[in-house]
């Protein structure tokens, strides 16, 4: 069952994308996506009203329009359609799919970037530069954490590549092969 309620947000999600690309609009339908991602996630209230089945359709879509007003027509227009075919229970599914599915098209991946120390900019540029080479990835989205129980170096981690330069994991490799 979840699969199918993932086909159909990464339906939805791709209709949306390849809509604002057509019409040049992917940068505002982005910043529309993001922010109604985060008003659901914050307040998941809205949710539950906007998918009880209480009200009546009209009622809904005044509620849509007052919303979301000032959002994006296509971004709107999704809504009203998830809404005509009873599907806005999975509209954080739809919104976080279209974000993967931007990214994906932009060449974007997404990296974690853990030290013992934190790092100063030239670090953290020579690492994104380094990661970028060896991921083909076009633009890094880099958060940074520190955890001093790797020792040292550096864990650099994305959905598809994990780079572990940590001491932590050097001392037990080493290990490994001293005691086996």
């Amino acid at each position: 069952m979840a699969k199918k309620i993932d086909a159909v947000a990464d339906e939805y999600a791709q209709a949306l994308l390849d809509l604002a690309q057509e019409q040049d609009q992917v940068p505002a339908v982005l910043a529309d996506v993001n922010a109604l991602a985060q008003i659901l996630e914050e307040t998941p209230q809205v949710l539950t009203v906007l998918t009880t089945r209480g009200h009546d359709y009209e009622q809904r879509k005044a509620l849509v329009e007052t919303l979301f007003k000032g959002a994006s027509e296509s971004v709107v227009n999704l809504i009203r359609l998830m809404d005509e075919n009873q599907r806005l229970a999975i509209l954080p599914d739809v919104l976080a799919s279209f974000i993967h599915q931007y990214r994906v098209s932009q060449g974007i991946v997404a990296v974690t970037v853990t030290s013992a120390v934190a790092l100063d900019d030239d670090q953290k540029q020579n690492l994104e530069q380094a990661f970028l080479a060896r991921s083909g990835a076009k633009k890094l989205e880099t958060s940074y954490a520190v955890d001093p129980e790797i020792l040292g170096g550096v864990i650099m981690q994305s959905p598809s590549l994990l780079v572990d330069g940590s001491l932590q994991t050097k001392i037990a490799k080493l290990k490994a092969q001293l005691l086996g």
